[in-house]
């Protein structure tokens, strides 16, 4: 995505907000309430984004795969390319891929729908690798086990909670990415390169901590899709909404309060 680090941010009122809280020192949870506020209208595009919400509803369908007695063909037939006993690597390239082509029979992909993709790729590998690892390596049986422990209740939970909160960092970065290195040095708000990392550092915490809202509901609600006929892409679609809704209301509240 280095495509979105070229230009500035737009020249409105809301954006100059922006650029003032971070050369002023504010809080982390001020800039970004300050960003999410004056995204409001990518936010607004992030609603319905097929993208998006494509990717939502493939990650309930993978872990869902992993109760079958296949694993493999259940990936298959949710068109994840896989051997019958997928890998890490396996299972995170052929999401990938399926992702890949169906952006391309739909004609493309919005930012939304990239940095969605990103952050379910990166994702998908850390928890998956996390659980499944032993003394013995990352198995294919282990993999399984461990995507498998992700379709409870408390494991969808996680599993929503880590998305979005790496997606909700993604799309506050992609709006603040160039010009948060315009304040590094001189009398900028970072005095050196590791000040600027720092705050960044502080940025992805920040959206974790936001994400803590995702979490407190999203188990219930895979557990009650799924015992309702199961996950539909309408279905996927209305949860994304609605966690997006949360989010920029948890931002929205963080920063007012720090502030």
């Amino acid at each position: 995505m280095g495509h979105l680090l070229h230009g500035s941010l737009p020249d409105t009122y809301c954006w100059r907000n922006v650029v003032c809280t971070i050369a002023d020192g504010c809080d982390v949870a001020i800039v970004a309430s300050a960003t999410s506020q004056a995204s409001q209208h990518g936010l607004d595009l992030a609603h319905d984004d097929p993208g998006l919400c494509h990717v939502v509803w493939l990650l309930a369908k993978v872990v869902d795969a992993a109760r079958q007695p296949d694993f493999g063909a259940a990936l298959e037939a949710i068109g994840i390319p896989s051997p019958a006993k997928p890998s890490l690597f396996d299972l995170v390239g052929g999401f990938a891929d399926a992702l890949d082509r169906h952006h391309l029979v739909r004609g493309g992909r919005s930012d939304i729908g990239e940095m969605a993709q990103l952050a379910a790729v990166e994702m998908l590998t850390s928890l998956v690798a996390r659980r499944a690892a032993s003394l013995f390596g990352t198995t294919p049986a282990e993999v399984k086990q461990a995507v498998r422990g992700l379709s409870t209740k408390k494991g969808f939970s996680t599993l929503a909670y880590e998305f979005f909160a790496r997606f909700t960092q993604r799309f506050l970065t992609y709006h603040l990415g160039r010009e948060l290195s315009n304040h590094v040095g001189g009398n900028g708000r970072f005095a050196n390169p590791s000040d600027h990392t720092e705050f960044v550092q502080q940025l992805d915490t920040h959206c974790h901590e936001a994400a803590l809202t995702v979490r407190e509901f999203s188990g219930g609600w895979y557990s009650k899709a799924n015992f309702e006929d199961g996950i539909s892409k309408t279905k996927a679609r209305n949860f994304v909404n609605y966690a997006l809704d949360k989010l920029r209301n948890e931002i929205k509240i963080r920063g007012e309060r720090d502030g």
